[in-house]
């Protein structure tokens, strides 16, 4: 049906579209936070349905953007996902909008939520109520471990490598993450990581064996071109939701 209506209709017509269907569920949601949305300033503080905990926020673009898709609409868990899940790492988990999901839907779950912009800070206060099923570290993700530092940008903060190689931001490889499993494996793996996706899962990655299940948003030509034919090699099937590939093994 998505698909149809961005053939009938021009692209500014379909966002439009699009987002007016985000504020209808959020309003059907939790009308508090629609009436914030619209009107209300600052940062607020709201249950939805679809978290254990209440979630905080602030009334910028992208936080409204991120609480609509992810928590209201469920984007990062509308795909296919395995029926249990012990393991978890969101990489690129901006405000803790995909943790808290994961969270909520996997009761008994461990999460490691790598954030290293400033957003780490509201990320941090949305996790704590989950207790020691969250784990924030205010670190990124990357092949390898080489300098990077920090460009803040809302949902868009990157990190870019430091050209007087000195670094200010932590970096964690796929290995340390796995070092820190309780299971020895992942069972879900999100990568939001503005671009790093593509060095991350560029072959070889023989810490992919590891991994049941990632939900990955692709940015860039390069990562669209090569990592859906990288992870197929690898034995993942691949399935579109949104603006997510949900890539399971059979």
């Amino acid at each position: 049906m998505t698909n149809l209506l961005k053939a009938l209709v021009p692209l500014w017509v379909f966002k439009k579209l699009a987002y007016g269907y985000s504020a209808l569920r959020t309003l059907l949601d939790s009308p508090a936070a629609a009436l914030a949305m619209l009107i209300g300033r600052g940062e607020r503080l709201h249950r939805f349905r679809r978290l254990i905990h209440p979630f905080a926020y602030r009334l910028t673009e992208s936080d409204r953007n991120v609480v609509m898709e992810n928590i209201v609409r469920g984007e990062c868990v509308g795909g296919t996902l395995p029926r249990l899940a012990k393991f978890i790492v969101d990489g690129g988990g901006y405000i803790g909008d995909s943790a808290v999901v994961f969270l909520s839907l996997y009761p008994e779950a461990i999460c490691v939520c790598f954030e290293p912009s400033s957003n780490a800070e509201l990320a941090e206060r949305n996790l704590s109520p989950y207790g020691r099923r969250a784990v924030l570290k205010r670190a990124m993700l990357a092949r390898k471990k080489m300098p990077f530092r920090m460009i803040e940008a809302g949902t868009g903060s990157k990190t870019v490598p430091s050209a007087d190689g000195k670094g200010s931001v932590e970096v964690w490889t796929m290995d340390d993450a796995l070092r820190v499993s309780p299971t020895g494996t992942i069972d879900i793996l999100k990568l939001d990581v503005e671009g790093e996706e593509h060095d991350i899962l560029r072959p070889p990655t023989p810490w992919l064996s590891s991994v049941r299940c990632l939900v990955i948003e692709l940015h860039g030509a390069e990562a669209h071109r090569d990592i859906p034919g990288w992870l197929q090699s690898a034995g993942f099937s691949i399935v579109r939701h949104r603006s997510l590939l949900f890539c399971n093994r059979p």
